[in-house]
């Protein structure tokens, strides 16, 4: 995980076609991408609530990143570093602490001290017998996930932490299926996929069920890439390892919501090409709400990237059911993430997501969401009645752009 070289998808002309809804007094129009659209804007200066906002979280990991901010009552979620768990304790959001089960870092506690690690014999070996570790993370080892005993280990030290501290559960980091593209190679003790995947979700059993029974809150952050499987980039495997994992949790984490994870942060369009699939991955989010879990979307970019951060939380509210989960947007630069282009709070919902051409729109008690997912057509949109625009003014009928998402409230 980033808590821890493709170039932007190109314009493809479309021929415009005019089409009347019949099912709904919406008009709309399908165009190029050359066509006038409303676009989002940063608007940092938003007034933050002095309560949490319902689907939105924070991600802080260090001191000075927590300093950088301000503000943490109006986030309903806070994942924080283990430096930062008392802090986060205070507020009043849900505070969940950073560990791993994978990897055991040199410098500071992920669940088990790598001394208390190597001195049980913990540390996972490829087949030449060399200690396994994470090729992004040098200093992180990989642990034996499959080993009750460093299970429960795990398990009592984490435990003791969040009593100590006061916090509300934990976000479990790098809970993979497979250990190949994490480590580059698999280890000797669990020498194919299926064999680690088996190790991985005993961990997950073991601990998730643990913490759960004390009362804790436990999300993973959990991704299914096997290199040249098609399913990885679809949406398609994470969709089938989280139906394994969900038993033993309260929330899955998406981490790189709607955009790619090789580095570009490349939005993701509709289309067949890897880097796009952005119906297979929305799935994710209907799916985890209908076994009962809370869905997490973790999106990274500039800070003021109104239209990267728009787009992911826009697509979030699409199919949010108004409960528990967030949508997070972590500036790459960590500064202060807040901006009403994605914490803005439109209420609840009050109408499932309905297909307007290419785009996608939702009405919420306080507003209207708009999703275009189509790579190359603009979406022309009736609204219905007057909503705020991202310039303050008023907007009943827009220009939606390719790839690009709005939250719009209602104009009283």
């Amino acid at each position: 995980m980033r808590l821890s070289g493709l170039a932007p998808i190109k314009a493809i002309a479309a021929a415009a076609a005019i089409v009347l809804a019949t099912a709904a007094a919406t008009f709309y129009a399908v165009g190029d991408r050359s066509t006038s659209a409303l676009q989002p804007r940063s608007q940092p200066s938003l007034p933050r609530s002095p309560r949490p906002v319902p689907g939105i979280g924070v991600i802080r990991e260090t001191t000075d990143s927590w300093q950088a901010a301000s503000s943490y009552r109006s986030y309903s979620a806070l994942i924080v570093g283990l430096a930062l768990a008392r802090d986060a304790a205070r507020e009043p959001g849900r505070s969940l602490v950073y560990f791993s089960g994978t990897d055991i870092n040199t410098r500071w506690n992920t669940g088990v001290p790598y001394v208390e690690a190597r001195r049980h014999g913990w540390l996972l070996k490829d087949r030449a017998g060399n200690l396994l570790v994470n090729r992004s993370y040098p200093s992180n080892y990989i642990a034996d996930v499959g080993n009750p005993a460093y299970q429960q280990a795990w398990l009592d030290n984490v435990s003791r932490i969040l009593e100590r501290n006061g916090n509300d559960g934990v976000f479990l980091d790098d809970v993979i299926v497979d250990l190949e593209p994490l480590a580059g190679t698999e280890a000797a003790k669990y020498p194919t996929t299926r064999q680690w995947a088996n190790a991985q979700l005993s961990f997950v059993r073991t601990v998730g069920d643990g913490l759960r029974a004390e009362g804790y809150y436990v999300l993973v952050n959990a991704a299914a890439y096997i290199r040249g499987s098609v399913a990885a980039n679809d949406g398609s495997g994470t969709l089938a390892w989280w139906r394994e994992l969900a038993p033993h949790v309260n929330g899955l984490a998406d981490e790189y919501y709607q955009e790619t994870s090789n580095g570009s942060d490349t939005l993701r369009s509709n289309g067949s090409a890897w880097y796009q699939a952005w119906s297979g991955w929305q799935h994710l989010m209907a799916t985890t709400q209908s076994l009962g879990k809370d869905f997490f979307g973790v999106t990274y970019g500039p800070a003021g990237d109104a239209r990267r951060m728009s787009y992911g939380k826009a697509s979030f509210l699409l199919d949010w059911d108004g409960g528990g989960g967030a949508f997070l947007y972590q500036p790459t630069d960590r500064q202060d993430p807040w901006n009403g282009a994605w914490t803005r709070d439109l209420g609840k919902p009050e109408a499932p997501k309905r297909r307007v051409g290419v785009a996608w729109l939702r009405k919420y008690s306080d507003g209207i969401v708009l999703v275009n997912p189509d790579p190359s057509r603009s979406q022309r949109l009736d609204l219905g009645r007057s909503y705020r625009s991202p310039d303050g003014t008023s907007v009943s009928r827009l220009t939606l752009a390719p790839t690009t998402g709005l939250i719009l409230p209602i104009l009283r």
